[in-house]
């Protein structure tokens, strides 16, 4: 009876939680979504700058190694060269890589 008792809290529990946790994200406004590209080093760790979706030729920030292209992004492009001249290398929204291996990108939407 007692490890039934248990079962039977401990899922209420685990509900009330996860409602409290769906409520949250259910009450965020669209607007709060987050947009653009954003630059991380240390595989995620520290955010360093976060670009528009515009498909203008920017330059790599020299310490990112990784990055996520929120809402509006399509695809990443990434070159060797600082004026997006040369072989272009479509890397995604999701990716890690070497920190300075590519000088520069262009964001998609």
């Amino acid at each position: 009876m007692r490890k039934t008792s248990a079962r039977l809290g401990a899922t209420l529990v685990a509900s009330a939680v996860a409602a409290v946790g769906l409520g949250g994200a259910m009450a965020s406004p669209a607007s709060a979504q987050r947009s653009g590209l954003t630059f991380y080093s240390g595989q995620f760790a520290t955010e360093i700058a976060t670009f528009p979706a515009s498909g203008a030729c920017t330059a790599l920030p020299a310490t990112a190694d990784s990055h996520i292209g929120w809402s509006g992004v399509r695809d990443v492009v990434f070159y060797g060269t600082a004026d997006c001249t040369g072989q272009a290398t479509g890397v995604g929204t999701l990716r890690t890589y070497e920190a300075g291996r590519w000088q520069s990108f262009r964001a998609l939407a």
